[in-house]
């Protein structure tokens, strides 16, 4: 494709048009590397380049229908000396390492409530719990630079507990002890921790390569699309593996079935995750405080003796539902541009 030559106001200076180079918008890219580099958001890029002359027309030149999707692209491939990490950026073995500690505290937890009382467990385990999270959730792959949005980390502490306990108590349990299936599906949860970093860590190097490699937003979308979808359902795989042979250490009766919920919890709260690291936060929480609202109504149907579902398949239902639709969310804002900044340049 031909494009018409741009010079340093960005508009065309001569009726002959040239054949373009393989990626036309690298030019541009240096050439304004200054605005691009200190914009916050791609408006700013807009901005300036209609201030020196570009417009939809020369826009058309680089393959963009217009000013704004072109200004997406250099904000995407521009760093920035001033920003939030990158989604997703470098991750060395301490992080990677800090996420296998939650999952050692829980293991380490089941295999002391065989021997000691289960006050004593959990006064030690659910702090040295919370602890080894935050450490993991706070450096590498994990770490959401944007927040977890309005109550997602209560949202999340929510869906846990009820996937624990809530069947349980939907059925009328009243003892003080967990059962030993939920102390399980709570140490491949933990577990889970890790397979989680390395998936998000490998879908945001493969994404940002896709970025630099892809010749217009289109052709990245479509590219990352199928490889968000493979990414989650690479980390379904992995919990669904982590949970059958949690319940099989456990003793607990081969069902297949079984892992369905907390499987879905899994799958929800590593997309919702996801979001939040990729600068979607607010989103993520929409649909984890749906979710958590609708077992808040499984619980008061319970109550008044109106529960249209069995109580173990309430926290499959309800995440699962809430899964799919943040899946479907993410495959639509995490395939444009500006979910995969550039890292920032180095002071």
């Amino acid at each position: 494709m031909s494009h018409a030559r741009v010079g340093e106001t960005g508009t065309s200076r001569s009726g002959p048009r040239r054949r373009g180079p393989a990626d036309p918008v690298r030019s541009l890219m240096h050439r304004h590397r200054q605005l691009c580099a200190e914009a916050v958001d791609p408006l700013e890029i807009v901005a300036g380049l209609e201030a020196q002359g570009v417009t939809d027309r020369v826009a058309g030149g680089f393959r963009h229908r217009d000013v704004f999707t072109l200004a997406e692209e250099l904000y995407a491939r521009v760093p920035r000396a001033a920003t939030p990490p990158a989604a997703g950026g470098p991750t060395g073995r301490p992080a990677l390492l800090l996420t296998l500690v939650p999952g050692a505290v829980c293991a380490a937890a089941s295999g002391a409530l065989r021997v000691l009382p289960a006050v004593t467990v959990v006064a030690v385990a659910v702090p040295l719990l919370l602890l080894a999270l935050l450490a993991a959730l706070r450096r590498g792959p994990l770490r959401a630079p944007y927040g977890t949005g309005p109550g997602g980390a209560v949202w999340s502490c929510w869906l846990v507990g009820f996937g624990l306990c809530g069947p349980s108590v939907l059925d009328g349990f009243a003892g003080g002890v967990l059962p030993s299936e939920a102390t399980a599906e709570l140490t491949a949860l933990a577990l889970g921790l890790a397979p989680a970093a390395w998936c998000a860590h490998r879908f945001a190097v493969r994404s940002r390569g896709h970025l630099l490699r892809s010749r217009s937003l289109e052709e990245f979308g479509g590219a990352v699309r199928p490889m968000l979808a493979g990414t989650l359902a690479l980390f379904l795989g992995c919990v669904l593996a982590l949970l059958y042979a949690a319940r099989a250490v456990a003793g607990a009766p081969f069902e297949p079935a079984a892992p369905a919920g907390p499987a879905a919890l899994a799958l929800l709260l590593f997309t919702a995750r996801l979001l939040a690291v990729h600068g979607q936060p607010d989103p993520a929480a929409i649909v984890t405080g749906i979710a958590c609202a609708g077992e808040a109504v499984a619980l008061a149907a319970a109550l008044l003796d109106r529960l249209p579902l069995p109580p173990a398949a309430v926290p499959g239902a309800a995440c699962g539902a809430a899964a799919l639709a943040l899946a479907a969310h993410a495959l639509a804002t995490l395939s444009r541009a500006t979910a995969h900044p550039a890292p920032a340049a180095p002071r």
